[in-house]
């Protein structure tokens, strides 16, 4: 049974398309299909909106945020009046920084700048054959019996494991997509319905997708060593992820340096170095509490005196509350100025994991994620929920506990999970 049977048995009742459908030539139908047009041209405004004005953070912020304290979301316990004095502090650093320049909304571009190379497949293109649905038939307008059906959508989405916030902006695209549409013959209600849902979750998706392997390419072709700076919470299986990617990409033919900046975690150096170990591969490493910023500089130094081509640094997993590790990881940034920045975020965790990356992006930007234990999550929802808080796509995925069990993301596989 796909996750909705239930729903498109509904859809597929007789009763149902005499329930949200009107006559095209009434009064009813007219008003839908104008607010239909009307919201479509201010979803497109919009997005116009947001792309000539965007808000990822760039470099400068990046080395704004290592000379003053963080604000941690996660942390609750302060007085009013400390609350009070740090908005204040707030507003003053915003209108100074008003007068600097403005925020880059550019997707396809790191927290440091450089160029992503965009994925080759079309993803977002579903064909909504307006040349059928604009002429004959019914029209679909709003009333009971549709809302019905969209809160059964609802409830599906949602054991899907997709985000609250991300459930109920899919369902309004869905509603406003729908209310104003004909059908006829050629075209039915559970066609429309069932495009109008593909279409709505696919826009949820929208994060600006792009090419590991050709990214990684181009930025070898330009300079070397290439950076990679691996980040996210405990316990993601962060470490895991760094030897698979480790692993592909010496099995593509490049020389990779690790750069053990985990210092904090006990044992995390050791599992690190095994993982090289078995790999092939260089460590550069010091002992438990040393600086991490100095060991992904060394490791940095050493792979421009050998000649190789990628390092790639693991750093501390960040709880929520570690403020110094924040305030470390920051200071890692700085130092070396990553050609990547990758959010490790495990697929098991459900909204956990929405809310780890939406939090953790607010004081860290990241250029994308990757989304471990995907092949133990068989709903897919988080993977969607990140894309959608965070603005920046899943670009790998671990399907397995091998080191060659690590994917290309591909959002058409996290469509059809869902659906199927």
């Amino acid at each position: 049974m796909g996750l909705f049977d239930r729903f498109k048995k509904r859809v597929k009742q007789s009763s149902t398309e005499e329930e949200i459908t009107v006559d095209e030539n009434s009064p009813e139908a007219a008003f839908a299909i104008a607010e239909r047009q009307k919201n479509l041209l201010k979803i497109n405004d919009n997005i116009q909106k947001e792309e000539s004005q965007g808000n990822f953070t760039t470099q400068d912020e990046w080395d704004n945020m290592d000379h003053e304290p963080i604000q941690n979301p996660f942390l609750s316990n302060k007085s009013s009046k400390e609350r009070k004095k740090l908005q204040r502090e707030k507003k003053i650093k915003t209108a100074f920084n008003a007068n600097s320049a403005p925020k880059i909304h550019d997707p396809m571009r790191t927290t440091t700048g450089r160029e992503l190379i965009k994925l080759d497949r079309p993803i977002f293109k579903l064909d909504f054959s307006e040349e059928q649905v604009q002429r004959g038939g019914r029209v679909i307008k709003g009333g009971p019996a549709l809302e019905e059906i969209l809160e059964e959508l609802e409830e599906d989405l949602l054991s899907a494991d997709i985000g609250h916030n991300s459930v109920s902006e899919l369902i309004n695209l869905l509603r406003i997509q729908l209310i104003g549409i004909r059908i006829n013959k050629k075209i039915g209600l559970e066609e429309i319905i069932e495009k109008a849902v593909k279409n709505s979750l696919l826009s949820l998706l929208e994060a600006g997708y792009w090419d590991f392997d050709k990214t990684i390419q181009n930025f070898i072709s330009e300079q070397t060593p290439v950076v990679i700076m691996m980040v996210g919470v405990n316990g993601t299986g962060k470490t895991t992820t760094t030897a698979k990617i480790t692993h592909r990409l010496t099995n593509i033919g490049y020389s990779v340096v690790l750069a053990a900046a985990d210092t904090f975690r006990a044992g995390a150096i050791d599992q690190l170095s095994l993982h090289a170990e078995k790999l092939g591969v260089r460590c550069i490493q010091s002992q438990r509490g040393g600086d991490a910023a100095a060991v992904s500089r060394d490791a940095i130094e050493s792979a421009k005196a050998k000649g190789e081509d990628i390092v790639i640094i693991d750093t501390a997993g960040r709880m929520q509350n570690k403020t110094n590790l924040m305030n470390e990881l920051q200071k890692i940034h700085r130092v070396t100025e990553p050609h990547l920045v990758l959010f490790v975020a495990d697929a098991l965790a459900g909204n956990d994991a929405v809310m780890q990356a939406s939090e953790f992006q607010k004081i860290l930007t990241f250029d994308g994620a990757v989304l471990s234990k995907l092949d133990t999550d068989a709903r897919g929802g988080a993977a969607l929920s990140i894309a959608h808080a965070t603005g920046r796509p899943i670009v790998l995925a671990g399907v397995g506990q091998e080191y060659n069990d690590l994917e290309l993301f591909n959002p058409k596989w996290l469509l059809d999970s869902i659906l199927n």
